[in-house]
């Protein structure tokens, strides 16, 4: 019986060890050990609200990625992914600069793991909250002959929060405005991005208002002459020679609807009869309602000149008398012996004129009468406003 009993022992033993290896082996097959690894993990702080009780936070150079080397068997491991991993540290004793934070793994029991590195430095810095105001930086052109009137924004502000060294960077708020060949009025959503001083984007800032709505109103432009309405005289002793408009042309703008409409401006109207010398003046320019123009007045440059009046005494010896085919006797006329000459020229002319540049003539084709009677005509050399010649007719008798 004791002998049976023996046998019967061994028998078992050698079962159970055989089934504890087929167990290994079976594991071993079926469900191995597995090593995977994860990289670039997000290490989350436990204790943030006491950084923002203190008016800190973390600095932009801190690098918050860690590697993780997790070990277990395969039925374990198979539905652990990147986005389970949960691995947090927190900051103790915490001051300005760098801090370090002992970091952990919330893993399932039977998985072991490594953190690599398994402490991070931690910068911190100082918060910043600003007011920034923000401002609209346009790319690309509208359609040709059409231009930006008026650009509104809203919010017309918002605040920015992060590390006091990157706040500090940002000089401005703009939103990028894309003008493509636009030819009307529209409206955008925008996002609202912080530039530094080179317009550079400026990263790890965080804005509180991440977009901004832009109402883009877009007017027709047009260039048109400038022109004027001049009233009144000068005096009989002045003339006018010339009056320029500064600048010619202007461009208008507005609603196509009107601006089509448009082929000329005017500016205020000026009387020019108390004027007696050059002169510089600026008008107002008359806009129509609804158009605008991007200047409000025009210069106007008037020259003047003086008239001078002077008489000239001619011998009548120095008449002559072309075309005599009647063959009259030129002697038998009824001319005095000087002819008086009065001449009325610029007053840029006063020291040119001279009595030898005045030439009398008589053509005796134009008139015959009995007794004949002829104008007297003149040449001279110069632009003059007026002649008046006595006698003004000379009478031959046959």
């Amino acid at each position: 019986m004791i002998n049976i009993f023996k046998r019967n022992l061994k028998i078992k033993i050698i079962t159970i060890c055989f089934a504890f290896f087929m167990w290994i082996y079976v594991m071993a097959e079926v469900d191995p050990i597995l090593i995977r690894d994860f990289s670039n993990i997000p290490v989350k702080i436990l204790n943030m609200s006491t950084l923002e009780e203190n008016n800190m936070i973390i600095g932009n150079n801190s690098n918050l990625d860690v590697k993780v080397i997790i070990r277990g068997r395969r039925s374990l491991l198979k539905d652990i992914q990147k986005s389970n991993l949960t691995i947090y540290g927190e900051l103790k004793d915490i001051k300005l600069g760098e801090n370090e934070v002992d970091l952990n793994l919330d893993a399932p029991d039977n998985i072991t793991y490594t953190i690599i590195p398994d402490k991070l430095t931690v910068n911190i810095e100082e918060s910043m909250y600003v007011k920034k105001y923000i401002g609209v930086d346009k790319v690309n052109k509208l359609k040709e002959n059409f231009k930006v009137s008026n650009i509104s924004i809203s919010p017309q502000y918002t605040y920015i929060e992060g590390p006091k060294s990157l706040v500090e960077k940002v000089d401005r708020l703009a939103c990028k405005l894309n003008l493509e060949n636009k030819g009307e009025n529209f409206n955008t959503k925008e996002q609202i991005i912080p530039l530094d001083k080179n317009g550079k984007k400026v990263d790890g800032v965080n804005v509180k208002d991440r977009y901004a709505y832009v109402n883009v109103k877009v007017y027709k432009t047009k260039e048109v002459p400038l022109k004027i309405n001049l009233k009144g005289n000068l005096d009989k002793d002045y003339k006018l020679l010339n009056y320029t408009l500064n600048p010619k042309n202007i461009i208008i703008s507005g609603d196509p609807k009107y601006i089509d409409n448009i082929e000329e401006v005017y500016v205020e109207e000026f009387d020019i009869s108390s004027l007696n010398e050059d002169k510089n003046v600026d008008l107002k320019i008359n806009t129509p309602e609804n158009i605008y123009t991007e200047i409000e007045k025009a210069n106007v440059e008037f020259d003047i000149s003086k008239i001078i009046n002077k008489d000239f005494i001619i011998s009548k010896n120095r008449i002559v008398f072309n075309n005599n085919i009647h063959n009259l006797d030129i002697s038998k006329n009824n001319l005095p012996e000087n002819i008086k000459v009065k001449v009325a020229f610029l007053e840029e002319l006063k020291e040119k004129i001279t009595n030898e540049d005045i030439q009398l003539f008589v053509n005796m084709q134009e008139n015959q009468q009995i007794p004949s009677k002829f104008e007297i005509k003149y040449n001279i050399p110069y632009d003059v406003e007026s002649v008046i010649i006595t006698p003004k007719y000379v009478v031959i008798e046959e």
